[in-house]
């Protein structure tokens, strides 16, 4: 872990008394949102007391407003990396187009270290490639661009790794060696991944912001909503539209040099931990056969008879379908301490 890292967050919890994710993904989130919904929310309070003695009620109500709505929004997450990544929402054209451009910058990283390795400018040729490793690898082991936008790139690019390393489809493991890491170590690698989550999500927000605000101002153009217009005239808020979107794409610059160490530590941890589910390569014999097996009798106490294959009640001394004898079956289960292969 960045110790730069741990200090800053070590002193914000302290400060802030609650943990750095919480604060992270959903109160700063919440808190972003209230300012972007600021009439609704002032609406809201105003049928709070406001004298000075019975502030706190409003406060109160504000600090509860503000978690409700962080809370909501982290519930968003993994639509919002979606978006993000170009998943969703991404007209075909707009995704070809931004992926070209994406796929514009690797060729000039590559042209440009190249270059720089023919001119012997080993430190310039190092930082490029810094940049390009970022990038998912193709067939023939040159960085490109899948995605339309750099986050999806590094996201996509740090997702290849275990496979292009162990032939382990990320998807599917990632979870099952999640298990396996220790509380702690979860504790602190859920600290570091909270910045990019964090960031990623304000810039959501921004964005967000930027568009609910330009409606208004258009509404209010036309006589609709004008009283409710965040900074009082359509002029104005227009301009505060234009705030939010170059406040959402400055968070979504800020969320990448972290998604980039997430990334690093994702690896890492494939490295590290894919021992502890070396256990699922392993099949025993009939293994399906006797899971199903045990599934029947402890489900439904039914066994499978051995000679018309069908489910009868473990109960019985025969097969209730075909009259076949089961105490020879039951007397085995018992000797044996297993379950015959269903």
């Amino acid at each position: 872990m960045d110790l730069g890292f741990e200090a800053a967050k070590g002193a914000a919890e302290k400060v802030l008394g609650v943990k750095l994710p919480v604060f992270m993904r959903i109160i700063l989130p919440g808190l972003l949102a209230t300012a972007v919904l600021y009439p609704a929310v002032a609406w809201i309070l105003g049928y709070l007391p406001s004298d000075p003695d019975r502030l706190w009620q409003r406060i109160a109500a504000y600090a509860v407003l503000t978690f409700l709505l962080g809370a909501l929004i982290s519930t968003t997450n993994s639509e919002i990396y979606k978006i993000y990544e170009g998943r969703i929402f991404w007209p075909s054209r707009l995704f070809m187009w931004a992926r070209r451009r994406q796929q514009a910058r690797v060729d000039k990283l590559l042209a440009t270290a190249k270059l720089a390795r023919s001119q012997g400018r080993d430190t310039r040729y190092n930082e490029l490639w810094y940049r390009l490793r970022v990038y998912p690898i193709n067939g023939k082991g040159q960085p490109e661009a899948s995605h339309p936008t750099r986050i999806g790139n590094i996201l996509a690019g740090y997702e290849q790794y275990p496979n292009t390393r162990y032939g382990m489809r990320s998807v599917f493991y990632w979870p099952r060696i999640w298990l396996q890491i220790e509380k702690d170590a979860k504790e602190e690698i859920d600290s570091q991944w909270c910045a990019a989550d964090g960031f990623l999500t304000l810039s959501a927000i921004g964005y967000a912001g930027g568009v609910v605000w330009l409606l208004q101002a258009l509404a209010a153009a036309f006589g609709i909503g004008r009283s409710v217009l965040p900074l009082g005239a359509p002029g104005l808020t227009v301009a505060g539209a234009a705030g939010w979107v170059v406040l959402g794409f400055f968070w979504y610059s800020l969320s990448l040099p972290f998604h980039r160490e997430n990334g690093e530590i994702f690896k890492s941890i494939f490295d590290v931990y894919r021992h502890t589910v070396r256990d699922l390569t392993s099949l025993t014999p009939n293994e399906k056969e006797n899971w199903g097996a045990t599934w029947g009798y402890l489900q439904y106490f039914a066994l499978r008879c051995p000679n018309c294959r069908e489910w009868t009640s473990a109960a019985g001394e025969k097969c209730e379908k075909c009259g076949f004898g089961l105490m020879e079956l039951k007397r085995t289960m018992r000797d044996s301490g297993k379950f015959p292969p269903g």
